[in-house]
């Protein structure tokens, strides 16, 4: 499995640096990672890219009242955040992952930062800040960018570790 992940990423970066010659820099977004290609120096790597970003949602309607959802949803991812920035005793975390009951339904989401991003917490409140421009009442939405991402659904989307 990883030597398939390995052999996808090569290909799709040699595809990148065909199409984009003229360009210092690309991204390549899978499900599980992002693969950044750039000539810009490590000191840049480490501010907010707020120019590089996509985003997408479900395109189903959640059936209750939207802006209820919108509230909860942007609450539970708040609550997220703080738990990706706080240390784990060591080392910053920079994830944090949780489902949380809605009524009826289960909302699960996942925050994350890059590890070289100086400032976590202020680009994944900016993506929450952004995200009702593009995925209001909504059942899931994905917002990613080079530096954070955040990504919610009505269905579980993240594989879990079973524990022997």
């Amino acid at each position: 499995m990883i030597y398939e992940n390995v052999t996808k990423i090569d290909n799709n970066y040699i595809k990148l640096r065909r199409k984009c010659q003229r360009h210092k820099g690309g991204i390549i977004w899978y499900d599980q990672c992002l693969l950044i290609i750039t000539s810009i120096s490590d000191e840049n790597s480490r501010k907010i890219d707020y120019k590089n970003t996509f985003s997408m949602h479900n395109p189903k309607n959640v059936n209750e009242d939207p802006e209820s959802f919108n509230k909860k949803t942007i609450s539970f991812l708040n609550e997220l955040v703080l738990k990706a920035i706080k240390p784990d005793g060591v080392n910053l975390v920079f994830y944090a992952s949780g489902e949380k009951n809605l009524g009826t339904k289960k909302l699960y989401a996942m925050v994350q930062c890059a590890k070289d991003t100086l400032q976590c917490r202020k680009c994944l409140e900016w993506i929450l800040r952004e995200l009702p421009k593009c995925c209001n009442g909504k059942q899931g939405a994905r917002f990613l960018s080079a530096s954070c991402n955040v990504r919610y659904e009505l269905y579980p989307f993240l594989r879990t570790l079973k524990t022997l």
